[in-house]
Protein backbone atom coordinates (compact mmCIF):
# COMPACT_ATOMS: atom_id res chain seq x y z
CA UNK A 1 0.00 0.00 0.00
CA UNK A 2 0.92 3.28 -0.85
CA UNK A 3 0.08 6.40 1.01
CA UNK A 4 0.96 10.55 0.76
CA UNK A 5 2.33 12.00 3.38
CA UNK A 6 2.16 16.18 3.42
CA UNK A 7 1.20 19.39 5.71
CA UNK A 8 1.90 22.75 6.44
CA UNK A 9 0.49 23.50 2.80
CA UNK A 10 -0.99 26.84 4.53
CA UNK A 11 -4.30 27.09 1.59
CA UNK A 12 -2.43 26.05 -1.45
CA UNK A 13 -2.49 22.75 -2.73
CA UNK A 14 -2.44 21.90 -6.18
CA UNK A 15 1.19 21.46 -7.12
CA UNK A 16 1.34 18.56 -4.38
CA UNK A 17 -1.80 17.22 -5.95
CA UNK A 18 0.28 16.73 -9.19
CA UNK A 19 2.74 15.50 -7.49
CA UNK A 20 1.10 12.70 -6.26
CA UNK A 21 -1.63 11.72 -8.80
CA UNK A 22 0.93 9.82 -10.75
CA UNK A 23 1.67 7.50 -7.77
CA UNK A 24 -1.31 6.21 -7.30
CA UNK A 25 -1.69 6.11 -3.52
CA UNK A 26 -4.54 5.02 -1.27
CA UNK A 27 -4.11 6.94 1.84
CA UNK A 28 -3.35 10.16 2.90
CA UNK A 29 -1.38 11.29 6.50
CA UNK A 30 -2.00 15.29 6.74
CA UNK A 31 0.22 17.03 9.55
CA UNK A 32 -1.72 20.17 9.97
CA UNK A 33 -1.79 23.58 9.13
CA UNK A 34 -4.60 24.55 7.18
CA UNK A 35 -6.44 20.94 7.93
CA UNK A 36 -9.11 21.89 5.49
CA UNK A 37 -6.29 21.42 2.87
CA UNK A 38 -6.32 17.42 3.66
CA UNK A 39 -10.19 17.46 3.43
CA UNK A 40 -9.96 19.02 -0.10
CA UNK A 41 -7.00 16.52 -0.97
CA UNK A 42 -8.05 13.57 0.04
CA UNK A 43 -11.24 14.17 -1.34
CA UNK A 44 -9.69 15.32 -4.77
CA UNK A 45 -7.78 12.44 -4.74
CA UNK A 46 -10.45 10.08 -3.86
CA UNK A 47 -8.48 8.31 -0.63
CA UNK A 48 -8.72 7.22 2.60
CA UNK A 49 -7.98 10.50 4.81
CA UNK A 50 -6.19 10.34 8.33
CA UNK A 51 -5.40 14.08 9.45
CA UNK A 52 -4.58 16.42 12.45
CA UNK A 53 -4.33 19.95 13.16
CA UNK A 54 -1.50 22.23 13.38
CA UNK A 55 -0.92 25.50 15.05
CA UNK A 56 -2.70 27.51 12.51
CA UNK A 57 -5.63 25.92 12.82
CA UNK A 58 -6.83 27.57 15.66
CA UNK A 59 -10.54 27.84 14.52
CA UNK A 60 -10.63 24.12 12.73
CA UNK A 61 -12.24 21.77 14.31
CA UNK A 62 -9.98 18.06 13.72
CA UNK A 63 -7.70 15.84 16.53
CA UNK A 64 -4.51 17.05 17.61
CA UNK A 65 -3.15 13.60 17.17
CA UNK A 66 -3.83 10.13 15.89
CA UNK A 67 -2.70 6.83 16.53
CA UNK A 68 -3.05 4.83 13.31
CA UNK A 69 -2.99 1.19 12.98
CA UNK A 70 -2.89 0.15 9.19
CA UNK A 71 -1.78 -3.68 9.07
CA UNK A 72 0.65 -4.43 11.87
CA UNK A 73 2.16 -1.57 11.82
CA UNK A 74 1.14 1.64 14.36
CA UNK A 75 1.77 5.78 13.23
CA UNK A 76 1.48 8.80 15.96
CA UNK A 77 0.57 11.30 13.62
CA UNK A 78 0.99 14.69 14.98
CA UNK A 79 1.80 18.42 13.90
CA UNK A 80 5.26 18.68 16.41
CA UNK A 81 4.27 21.93 17.67
CA UNK A 82 3.17 20.42 21.06
CA UNK A 83 6.62 18.86 21.12
CA UNK A 84 8.77 21.89 20.16
CA UNK A 85 10.35 19.74 17.57
CA UNK A 86 11.36 23.12 15.83
CA UNK A 87 13.49 24.23 19.14
CA UNK A 88 13.90 21.23 21.22
CA UNK A 89 14.47 18.08 18.95
CA UNK A 90 12.71 14.83 18.60
CA UNK A 91 13.18 13.15 21.96
CA UNK A 92 9.55 14.10 23.26
CA UNK A 93 8.34 12.32 20.41
CA UNK A 94 10.64 9.28 20.12
CA UNK A 95 9.45 8.81 23.80
CA UNK A 96 5.45 9.24 23.47
CA UNK A 97 6.13 6.61 20.15
CA UNK A 98 8.07 4.17 22.85
CA UNK A 99 4.70 4.79 25.00
CA UNK A 100 2.28 4.15 22.33
CA UNK A 101 4.53 1.21 20.54
CA UNK A 102 4.16 3.17 17.30
CA UNK A 103 6.24 2.35 14.36
CA UNK A 104 6.34 5.88 13.10
CA UNK A 105 5.84 9.01 13.87
CA UNK A 106 4.71 11.34 10.77
CA UNK A 107 4.57 15.10 12.05
CA UNK A 108 5.31 18.97 10.53
CA UNK A 109 5.52 22.15 11.65
CA UNK A 110 9.28 22.37 11.12
CA UNK A 111 8.88 22.44 7.26
CA UNK A 112 11.82 20.59 6.34
CA UNK A 113 11.64 17.18 5.22
CA UNK A 114 13.14 14.42 7.10
CA UNK A 115 12.96 10.57 6.64
CA UNK A 116 15.06 8.81 9.55
CA UNK A 117 15.17 5.74 11.77
CA UNK A 118 16.05 6.12 15.14
CA UNK A 119 16.19 2.89 16.96
CA UNK A 120 13.03 0.79 15.18
CA UNK A 121 10.95 3.87 14.71
CA UNK A 122 10.86 6.10 11.74
CA UNK A 123 10.73 10.07 12.51
CA UNK A 124 8.51 11.14 9.02
CA UNK A 125 7.98 14.98 8.38
CA UNK A 126 6.67 15.70 4.53
CA UNK A 127 8.27 19.37 5.23
CA UNK A 128 5.88 22.12 2.64
CA UNK A 129 5.07 21.77 -0.38
CA UNK A 130 4.46 25.50 -0.37
CA UNK A 131 6.67 27.04 2.26
CA UNK A 132 9.33 25.29 2.77
CA UNK A 133 12.43 26.80 5.30
CA UNK A 134 15.07 25.25 3.11
CA UNK A 135 13.39 26.15 -0.50
CA UNK A 136 12.80 22.70 -1.27
CA UNK A 137 9.34 21.89 -2.15
CA UNK A 138 8.53 18.23 -0.81
CA UNK A 139 6.35 15.84 0.48
CA UNK A 140 6.94 11.66 1.62
CA UNK A 141 5.79 8.60 -0.37
CA UNK A 142 4.70 5.95 2.02
CA UNK A 143 4.98 2.56 0.87
CA UNK A 144 3.76 -0.11 3.80
CA UNK A 145 4.63 -3.86 3.71
CA UNK A 146 3.43 -6.02 6.12
CA UNK A 147 5.75 -5.44 9.13
CA UNK A 148 8.42 -2.52 7.46
CA UNK A 149 7.59 0.82 6.23
CA UNK A 150 9.81 2.55 3.43
CA UNK A 151 9.92 6.08 2.86
CA UNK A 152 10.69 8.41 1.03
CA UNK A 153 10.91 12.04 0.16
CA UNK A 154 9.61 13.65 -3.30
CA UNK A 155 10.68 16.48 -4.52
CA UNK A 156 8.08 18.94 -6.24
Amino acid sequence: MKIAVTGDTHGKIEEVRQSIIPHQVGGLFFTGDFYGDGLKLSGDLKVDYYGVTGNCDVFRKGKEEQLIELGDLRFYLVHGHQYSVKHRGLQSLYYRCQELKAQAVIYGHTHIAQCEQIDDIWFINPGSPTNPRNKIKTWVLLELYQDRIKPAIQNI
